[in-house]
């Protein structure tokens, strides 16, 4: 699929279109195939029905007419005209036959004659057009069974085909032995009952039925086809049901089934051309070939349209960007107009508002080359200014620290205090980096507590209580100072004396917490909420002027380290504020001297 995708359009529709064609013939075909099949299985099914009911109709017959002959030749009347010398008593009898043939014949409509032939020569018969009779009582059997005795043609005396069948009749012991051979009766039984029986099927109109006698055929619903029944009157086709294509000298081509018939020594065969049975479908298979026809004229006309409105426009616009491709900024103010669907002439004039942005950006980045190389010199003489006001902190701390060496020397300790603490404060502050250790945090803010206290003389004490294993954890510079500034200048300031700042350091489950609290004048709850509401929103702006210190401090943790490090705020009015700050634990990064030098 991947290898697909990476073909051009042209390709693909092709083959798509190539996939479409083929298929669609495969389908129609498969489903005409499919279709005759159908149709030939159902035929064979029927005609094997059909030919197990023909079969069955013989066996009925055979069966009846055997319970026929035998009740007939064991009568007491025929068994009188078998022993019977008298020429007169003979007649008499045979009047009495007559009758009882009758009776007989009425009972199947299939029978056309009965014969009955003594041992004398003399002979009863209904119709008479049994001609051969004493030649077939020559060739008998010597049981008393009933057997199929041949088929015989219509003739003068007969103007129906009949299949015969005889029986020995023996005496019962009224004037003759015992079980002694007494006579012959013979019944013929009209063929063309079978043709009737094929008629109230006529689905089966054009199906060829064969019947056949010792290899001979004896009916016939059809013309004759030598070569088909020269092909079917093979041992191959003795008794088999399940169906057999076979085709003639002449081409066409049958779906041949057979059934054997042992009461006849016989077989019946049904023959039917497949043309015959496909015959309906020949509508389909011509509708199937126009709707291929149409199938490809339907593909080539939205492929023209497609290559009208599709290729041919992608096409020019590839070679537009090959063109782009030369690096040539005068391509650049040129347009590309394509026509074909709307989405097309969409891209072409999306395409040309970006070939104009790009040639607008290209100016402007020349622009932007030329002011970056001016912003560099610009720069360069900034850094040389600031590395000139670095002279000034310098020169105040240098100051600060002569004041020390004044006030040593004039014996004011607060003095040499306090301008120490602003010395170590100054430098703190024009240090460079944006991490400290905590230690030395807590070194700047015990100084600027120092500075307040001497200021206010001693109004409050300063507590600290911090572990040492977390002096080296690094938080960012200048982060407590604001929070105890906050505390001294709110918190404290109605205080006449008792005051007290305490910082306490913790690490709880990974975090560092430091806690700046007072024992001040506190906030007012609602105050609090307010306040706590506002950290969490990040609204500085909201945030009142004289708490900026406590926002700035919120937002730097915040920006730098994210959810959930921060400030959070505590007070009850009355009792004092405590303000936590929450840091990632930080350790220091060890540089490793060996690598550095």
């Amino acid at each position: 699929m991947k290898f697909f995708k990476k073909l051009s359009i042209r390709i693909q529709v092709l083959t798509i279109g190539f996939i479409i064609v083929a298929i669609v013939p495969i389908i129609v075909l498969n489903a005409y195939k499919q279709s005759s099949e159908l149709i030939i299985e159902q035929n064979t099914q029927y005609n094997k029905e059909l030919i197990s009911i023909m079969k069955e109709r013989v066996s009925a017959n055979y069966t009846e007419v055997s319970k026929l002959m035998v009740n007939l030749g064991y009568d007491a009347t025929v068994q009188n005209f078998l022993v019977e010398n008298d020429n007169l008593k003979i007649y008499e009898v045979s009047k009495k036959i007559d009758s009882l043939m009758d009776v007989f014949k009425n009972t199947n409509s299939d029978i056309l004659d009965i014969s009955i032939v003594n041992n004398a020569g003399k002979v009863v018969s209904l119709k008479g057009s049994i001609p051969d009779i004493y030649s077939l009582t020559n060739r008998s059997e010597q049981d008393g069974a009933v057997h199929y005795a041949g088929f015989r043609k219509a003739s003068h005396n007969s103007d129906r085909d009949k299949f015969l069948f005889s029986m020995n009749i023996f005496s019962l012991g009224n004037k003759a032995t015992y079980g002694e051979n007494a006579g012959f009766m013979m019944i013929g039984l009209d063929s063309h009952s079978l043709n009737k029986e094929i008629e109230k099927y006529p689905r089966l109109a054009g199906t060829n039925f064969y019947l056949f006698e010792n290899n001979n055929i004896v009916f016939s619903n059809s013309n004759q086809d030598d070569n088909l029944i020269q092909q079917i009157n093979t041992p191959l086709f003795e008794d088999q049901q399940d169906h057999t294509i076979i085709e003639t000298n002449k081409g066409t081509r049958y779906i041949v089934q057979s059934l054997a018939l042992p009461e006849i020594k016989g077989k019946i065969v049904t023959a039917t051309p497949i043309s015959l049975l496909t015959k309906g479908l020949q509508p389909l298979k011509t509708n199937s070939y126009i709707l291929i026809i149409l199938m490809l004229l339907l593909i080539s006309i939205p492929y023209s349209i497609l290559m009208m409105n599709i290729l041919k426009p992608l096409s020019k616009l590839m070679t537009f960007m090959k063109q782009l491709k030369t690096g040539s900024l005068n391509i650049l103010q040129s347009k590309v107009s394509l026509e074909g669907y709307a989405e097309i002439e969409m891209i072409s004039s999306e395409f040309n508002t970006m070939l104009h942005r790009i040639n607008n950006l290209t100016n402007q980045l020349i622009q932007s080359d030329t002011q970056l190389y001016q912003s560099e010199l610009e720069k360069q003489r900034l850094q040389y200014a600031f590395l000139q006001s670095q002279i000034n902190p310098h020169f105040l701390s240098n100051t600060l620290d002569t004041i020390k060496g004044i006030a040593i020397a004039q014996g004011s300790k607060e003095t040499y205090e306090m301008a120490g603490a602003l010395s170590r404060m100054l430098r703190y502050s024009i240090k460079g980096g944006d991490e400290v250790s905590l230690g030395e945090e807590l070194q700047i803010v015990k100084a600027y507590i120092r500075i307040h206290q001497l200021r206010f003389s001693d109004r409050f004490t300063y507590e600290q209580i911090c572990p040492e294993e977390l002096l080296q954890l690094q938080i960012p510079k200048m982060i407590i100072q604001p929070i105890v500034e906050n505390a001294l200048t709110h918190g404290l300031e109605t205080l006449a004396a008792g005051g007290i700042v305490r910082i306490h350091v913790e690490q709880v489950d990974g975090v560092l917490m430091i806690t700046i609290s007072d024992n001040g004048s506190g906030i007012d709850p609602a105050r609090v909420e307010e306040l706590n509401h506002l950290l969490q929103s990040e609204d500085k702006n909201t945030i009142l002027n004289e708490h900026i210190g406590v926002a700035n401090v919120h937002h730097r943790i915040h920006v730098k380290y994210g959810d959930p490090y921060g400030l959070s705020l505590r007070s009850e009015q009355g009792k004092g504020t405590a303000i936590t700050l929450s840091f990632p634990t930080v350790l220091p990064v060890l540089h490793d001297v060996n690598k550095i030098s």
